[in-house]
């Protein structure tokens, strides 16, 4: 599969709910809440295919990036960099002061890539409690992030 297959990145629509819900599932990501925040999801299709996903869940200035989701057979092409500057972006433009996310698996990746730091989970409790991802019980052991975003 490579790259020049792979159309752009877009707004995810109602009827990609089932195939996001499919591909998290796939790499063993939660689903609990995506429906409800489904109006702020991006996706990426190969052809007809979602191959990759994310999404965010926004309270006031502050959001969750949630939901970062590359099929195995296209991780390491960047796709998921890709998406996650794209809702950046979009964060950015709707006023978000700070990405908040959740990793057992791409500290590194968030850090490096994006200059994501280490937070405490604790700071954030009170701005997520309505979070059914944030209040998992798979997800309390997970490494909190924090990226401010300036707004010019």
């Amino acid at each position: 599969m490579s790259a020049a297959s792979l159309t752009e990145i877009k707004r995810a629509q109602a009827q990609d709910l089932t195939s996001v819900l499919q591909l998290l599932q796939r790499v063993n990501l939660p689903t609990e809440g995506v429906a409800e925040h489904f109006g702020h999801f991006f996706v990426a299709r190969a052809e007809t295919q979602i191959v990759g996903c994310i999404g965010e869940e926004r309270y006031g200035e502050t959001s969750l990036l949630r939901s970062l989701a590359v099929a195995p057979e296209w991780q390491g092409k960047g796709l998921g960099r890709a998406l996650t500057e794209q809702l950046l972006t979009e964060a950015k433009a709707a006023g978000v002061q700070k990405i908040v996310l959740l990793t057992n698996t791409a500290a590194e990746f968030f850090a490096r890539e994006f200059g994501f730091a280490l937070a405490a989970r604790q700071q954030f409790d009170a701005a997520f409690n309505a979070s059914s991802e944030w209040c998992l019980p798979r997800c309390s052991s997970a490494v909190c992030l924090c990226l401010p975003i300036a707004q010019s």
